[in-house]
């Protein structure tokens, strides 16, 4: 069975791609003009084949209810935003922890960070043995292994690290 977060997601996908005049209801004349958009063989059969499946009332219209079916979609869609607002805020930590991490390391601002720049700063924070850590660090992120931390990378770095963090995201 499908979760309530994928029928949220369908339901907008359907809802962004047939209701034109956003009202949340998808008519008939909305569906006969995407397929003819489309360049459907039969725009009009191809709508009632639409309304056939969704349209559970038979009033005319398609609404949220009818293509979410018997979840809560209230409920699901306040989960649903809720988990994308938890999301947009992981976004923006790590472009957080992502320029932290540059402004700490990166020294003659060219927004790539060499082993040389890493073991400056372990040095400056008193680590036992910068050499080792930037080795590691450098090993870690630097995943073509050019010898250079880029933003593309830290970001997947600490991507990957966020999901390891949080496996139900």
């Amino acid at each position: 069975m499908a979760s309530t977060q994928n029928i949220v997601e369908d339901v907008q996908k359907m809802l962004d791609t047939y209701d034109t005049n956003k009202d949340g209801e998808i008519t008939m004349e909305e569906a006969v003009e995407y397929f003819k958009s489309k360049k459907a063989f039969n725009p009009f059969r191809s709508a009632i084949s639409l309304f056939s499946v969704y349209d559970k009332d038979h009033d005319g219209k398609i609404t949220i209810k009818e293509l979410a079916g018997d979840i809560d979609f209230d409920k699901a869609l306040k989960e649903y935003k809720a988990k994308q607002d938890k999301s947009k805020q992981q976004e923006k930590e790590i472009e957080e922890d992502v320029e932290a991490f540059i402004l700490y390391h990166n020294k003659d601002d060219d927004r790539n960070i060499t082993k040389k720049e890493l073991i400056d700063g372990f040095k400056e924070s008193g680590a036992k043995d910068p050499e080792k850590s930037a080795t590691f660090i450098l090993n870690e992120i630097d995943k073509n292994g050019d010898g250079v931390i880029t933003v593309v990378e830290l970001r997947k770095y600490y991507k990957e690290v966020q999901k390891l963090l949080n496996p139900d995201q």
